[in-house]
């Protein structure tokens, strides 16, 4: 096992996440009757919910996101929460993404190119007029933060120091593109791989490349996994050993 601490800066595309990856997911997931090809949707993704708290006080328990990542595949996409519209775009894909200190459940979604306002919703999002957005869904019930017991009856509702957990995550009904999200920092991107990062890693996140890889890549190169997504990194000079 190698034991160092290295400053490491990722790779912007991960192992196996190619566009032939995404339209892969799409048609698995989705299971169009006609299977869609690349050139015949836009893709972009959203940053909908994340671990803390929102501003209506309820916050999604982190053990729990992954699981509910999930329910978010096959959903729809509406604007503004109105159900009485169709809606404009798909999600077929959801994980989780480490951003700072928060957990993210990052949702990838579609729509056709040849839909009369194809042109119009990529134009939006992409130039930041349409930036944020919001989730539906049904819960069992809100556990406070503090005792672990029912927030609408334990009594701690009225404190500004504790906020209540979503549990018993059932359904995602739909996710909308807003005018303003309550989760702070939800924004859409058209950037399905994230740019890449320093970061630092510490022991048994480490695992070296194969023979073949590292003979493809240099001696610099190293494998490792981060969030259950397998990366090629690279090592910075700064690199230190440690006990």
């Amino acid at each position: 096992m190698l034991k160092a601490t290295q400053i490491v800066n990722l790779t912007a595309t991960p192992i196996g996440s190619t566009d032939s990856k995404y339209i892969d997911l799409l048609n698995k997931n989705i299971k169009p009757p006609v299977p869609l090809e690349l050139k015949r949707i836009h893709i972009r993704a959203m940053f909908v919910v994340n671990d803390s708290p929102n501003s209506f006080g309820g916050c999604f328990d982190r053990a729990d996101l992954t699981q509910i990542t999930e329910l978010f595949i096959d959903t729809p996409v509406l604007i503004g929460h109105d159900k009485s519209a169709l809606p404009v775009a798909r999600i077929f894909w959801a994980e989780t993404v480490q951003a700072g200190e928060r957990l993210w459940v990052k949702c990838y979604f579609f729509w056709p190119r040849e839909v009369d306002y194809s042109d119009r919703l990529r134009i939006n999002i992409d130039s930041g007029i349409y930036k944020e957005c919001s989730v539906s869904f049904l819960y069992d019930h809100p556990e406070c933060s503090a005792c672990g017991g029912d927030f609408r009856i334990c009594g701690h509702a009225g404190s500004r120091e504790t906020h209540y957990y979503y549990k018993g995550v059932q359904k995602i009904l739909e996710t909308s593109l807003v005018y303003r999200g309550a989760v702070p920092g939800t924004h859409l991107t058209n950037q399905l791989v994230e740019k890449p990062e320093r970061f630092a890693v510490v022991g048994s996140s480490i695992n070296t490349a194969s023979p073949a890889e590292s003979a493809a890549m240099g001696s610099k190169h190293i494998n490792l996994k981060i969030n259950g997504r397998r990366y090629f990194a690279q090592t910075a000079q700064d690199s230190r050993n440690h006990d």
